[in-house]
């Protein structure tokens, strides 16, 4: 048997995990679409960079995914159970994490953060920045129906034409972050409704399977584009047969307000957690 705690997981069995975390509803959504995302590229014939692990062999125990990016080392951890100890013992004793590194660990469950809180100090790590988000998703077969496009607009795909538009408004913006959405919009990864050719509202999917940057533009803001924008979006997922997800900081109640009067309902929330060594 290995002495490393962090087994890996082949590409073949990721359909297994999704099941799991598809269990472990509403808390597994997060690993869930994740899962989704990353299987529909390959499936497509792209690539990922995700490697994926789970502590001892086993999925119950959870998910360590390794996500190199950028300057930080970002890792996703998930565990479908309430007992997260042998995922703590495995994030504790495993030489495949370099805890040395800024590390970055998107959309971590409640269980998971008490985890991760639990073993700063044995893995000499502090935190750095803490982001807490509420969930909101949408998990049905039904389309909207009462979905119509006002006089003028017209949806469809993002181009890079808007690029610098998109990445500027978008507050978490960083040094390559435009890299980021160019490569989300070349996906077809970006829709946008056009007021006379000019792009008034706009969201993009990210490789996580979620709604990323919901924005409309200042002087359209309160004429209902954001509500159009989401449903036609959500109706283009759902159609593919996949879950609808949204994250909103805590006092952004228009975007909450909008994601329930939508028919979203609220799931566990998440936090981004940066970790820097001690």
């Amino acid at each position: 048997m290995s002495e490393e705690p962090l087994q890996y997981l082949p590409v073949e069995r990721w359909g297994e995990l999704q099941r799991v975390f598809r269990k472990d509803w509403t808390r597994g959504v997060s690993g869930y679409a994740v899962l989704d995302t990353q299987r529909r590229w390959l499936a497509n014939g792209m690539e990922t960079n995700l490697k994926i692990y789970c502590p001892y062999g086993d999925m119950q125990n959870g998910m360590v995914a390794f996500n190199e990016k950028d300057s930080y080392y970002e890792i996703i951890i998930q565990c479908p159970s309430d007992d997260t100890s042998k995922l703590a013992t495995a994030l504790r004793t495993t030489k495949l994490i370099d805890w040395k590194k800024s590390v970055k660990v998107p959309f971590a469950p409640r269980n998971v953060v008490n985890l991760l809180y639990e073993i700063m100090d044995d893995v000499k790590i502090e935190v750095e920045e803490v982001f807490p988000y509420d969930t909101h998703i949408l998990d049905t077969t039904e389309l909207y129906k009462d979905v119509r496009l006002p006089d003028g607009v017209t949806f469809k795909h993002l181009t890079t034409e808007h690029l610098n538009l998109i990445d500027s408004t978008w507050p978490y913006n960083y040094p390559s972050s435009d890299t980021y959405f160019e490569f989300l919009i070349n996906l077809k990864y970006g829709y946008g409704l056009y007021l006379n050719n000019d792009l008034i509202s706009w969201v993009l999917i990210s490789e996580a399977g979620t709604l990323l940057h919901l924005y409309t533009v200042e002087e359209h803001r309160r004429k209902g584009y954001a509500e159009v924008l989401l449903k036609m979006v959500s109706n283009d997922l759902l159609k593919d047969g996949r879950v609808v997800i949204a994250y909103c900081v805590p006092d952004n109640y228009n975007a909450s307000k909008l994601y329930i009067k939508a028919g979203f309902v609220p799931a566990e929330d998440v936090t981004w957690i940066y970790f820097r060594s001690k």
